[in-house]
């Protein structure tokens, strides 16, 4: 049997995101802990519900833990790209992408996630997670 397909209406045009994808890294020598609220003592607290999930999107309303008064100086990023293209000249502030008011940290537009690390040695060494914004 013959099948026909209507091909006036196929898009072969792939356009790249505006954005790119970007590591959260936590800096060496911050306490972290994993709780379900705020814990004394440490520098980062990521909520326990954060670590459930392999990839989801994250909205501003959702609350990612806790900071200490230093904020989001405990966190850095770096583009995951090819390594042959790396332009190390761009500085990206954890500020792009995230939020920090009144100690509870949060992404500031829309973002997916895919987690690379779950326990406190693993994301120190590797990374917290991989993202991107959403449009």
């Amino acid at each position: 049997m013959l099948t026909l397909v209507n091909d006036t209406d196929a898009n072969d045009d792939i356009v790249p995101e505006s954005h790119g994808l970007y590591r959260l890294h936590i800096k060496p020598n911050t306490q972290m802990a994993i709780e379900n609220k705020p814990v004394f003592g440490a520098n980062i607290t990521l909520h326990s519900s954060l670590l459930k999930h392999e990839h989801f999107v994250a909205t501003p309303n959702n609350i990612l833990g806790w900071l200490d008064h230093f904020g989001l100086s405990h966190f850095s990023i770096k583009a995951e790209t090819n390594r042959l293209e790396n332009d190390d000249n761009s500085v990206l502030l954890p500020s792009q992408f995230l939020n920090a008011e009144g100690g509870i940290l949060r992404v500031s537009a829309p973002t997916r996630i895919y987690l690379i690390s779950k326990t406190p040695i693993a994301i120190n060494k590797n990374g917290l997670c991989l993202f991107t914004p959403v449009k």
